[in-house]
């Protein structure tokens, strides 16, 4: 396995602060280079995964204020961010399989794992393929995955056909991201921000990730009952996602907790960085 230093050297992430994050890279055994980024060096770890279209820079204004006592790993999905983007891979299984791939070339036995959106569903498939590698999970605005999928209709799929080049993925993106956030929680140039995060995206991975979320048939029971590890599940009032999951994930996992935005759409780590940080700190506590 190849481990690289991407954005600056080893030097200069050595000497940043315990509240600012490094960019590095790494090659898993199956090839794919992984990007992400990592701040702390505490003895656990926590992993953050993202969600669809974005990136591990979703992560970046929640992570500084993030405990500095665990080491925070965010990193960037097969076909999204910086990482390898290959044409096909892009279920479920493969990409908890890179994630575990990804925790064994950076030598993490154990952590706590952080999704949003389509993130928050892949942790819930790694969860219950590898549980004694979970500590504990974070489940951010997610469909619960022992629930039938939203399922593939003619606007849904007319979508998943209008990804084409990166001038018309951008143009796709222009009136898709703002629909994720209100308003009111953005700042002058975010949008900006978002968007060059999108398009980074690769056009087989916002194809098939797409297709996964809405067809993948639901887990059976006893593969569901794996999820026996502290849960924190964090949902927003405003939320634009038909999901309507958070009481029956609450219901369902009996160690379980949930903490609710307010006037929060899809997004609550960028939307409200610092309460959504807050909230998960206490969390964590309760795992020391």
């Amino acid at each position: 396995m190849r481990r690289v230093i991407g954005t600056i050297s080893l030097l200069g992430a050595i000497a940043l602060g315990a509240n600012q994050s490094a960019a590095e890279s790494v090659t898993l055994e199956n090839g794919i280079d992984v990007a992400y980024d990592s701040q702390g060096s505490g003895e656990k770890t926590v992993i953050l995964v993202h969600g669809y279209s974005f990136a591990k820079e979703i992560w970046s204004r929640a992570m500084p204020h993030l405990s500095d006592g665990w080491r925070l790993i965010a990193y960037d999905i097969r076909g999204f961010g910086d990482s390898t983007k290959p044409d096909d891979g892009y279920d479920y299984p493969t990409m908890a399989n890179d994630l575990r791939l990804f925790m064994d070339a950076l030598d993490v036995d154990e952590a706590v794992l952080i999704g949003h959106s389509m993130g928050g569903i892949l942790i819930q498939d790694f969860a219950t393929t590898y549980p004694e590698r979970v500590s504990g999970l974070v489940l951010a605005n997610v469909h619960a995955r022992n629930r039938p999928p939203l399922g593939m209709n003619d606007d849904f799929q007319a979508t998943i056909d209008a990804w084409g080049d990166a001038e018309t993925n951008r143009e796709i993106f222009q009136g898709f991201t703002p629909v994720f956030f209100k308003a009111e929680n953005l700042r002058d140039g975010d949008l900006d921000e978002l968007i060059s995060m999108n398009v980074k995206s690769g056009t087989a991975a916002l194809k098939q990730a797409l297709e996964t979320i809405f067809t993948t048939e639901a887990m059976s029971a006893e593969t569901w009952e794996a999820i026996d590890m502290p849960v924190l599940i964090v949902a927003s009032t405003n939320d634009v996602i038909p999901c309507g999951t958070e009481g029956w994930l609450l219901d369902s996992l009996p160690q379980s907790d949930i903490v609710v935005f307010k006037r929060v759409r899809h997004t609550p780590m960028w939307e409200k960085p610092e309460a959504f940080a807050e909230a998960v700190n206490g969390f964590l506590d309760t795992l020391n």
